[in-house]
């Protein structure tokens, strides 16, 4: 084969992979199973725990979803609970960015198998939160963390 045929090959290989990577409809609209929503404000809403994704990718799905509740108060109040615990604070929501402060837990022992110490940890550490399907996902100052709620009606 010459060169020419060679580069000619090459080129069209080439276009293609990058055809097949890029998006298939510009300005289209995302799958319905993957939507993502730019901002949902909190005030008024109440979100139960789905799972509860840690560094090294464990990911903790609570056996009972009722025990894990925020409830996004007037005024920036946070309330909620968290397993055998009672979550305070208050939230600041601006765009992407989602943060608790100050936030607290009691200190309540809690069976064996409750997501408390690992909920309490990270929640005082979200950073920015997206809406997905219905759900939010927080993430935190820990690369890898992802708390994932669903929202109560």
């Amino acid at each position: 084969m010459d060169t020419s045929k060679l580069r000619s090959l090459f080129l069209t290989s080439l276009l293609a992979t990058f055809v097949s990577c890029g998006p298939t409809e510009q300005g289209g609209e995302k799958e319905a199973g993957n939507s993502v929503a730019e901002f949902v404000p909190l005030e008024g809403t109440n979100w139960q725990l789905v799972q509860l994704e840690v560094a090294g990718g464990f990911v903790f799905t609570p056996e009972e979803p009722g025990k894990y509740v925020l409830n996004f108060r007037s005024e920036n109040r946070l309330t909620g609970t968290s397993d055998c615990n009672r979550i305070t604070g208050s939230w600041q929501q601006e765009s992407a960015t989602l943060r608790f402060e100050p936030f607290s837990a009691t200190k309540s022992l809690c069976v064996p198998g409750s997501l408390h110490n690992y909920l309490a940890l990270n929640l005082g550490a979200v950073v920015t939160h997206t809406f997905r399907d219905g759900h939010m996902i927080m993430t935190t100052t820990t690369e890898g963390v992802e708390i994932e709620f669903e929202a109560l009606e």
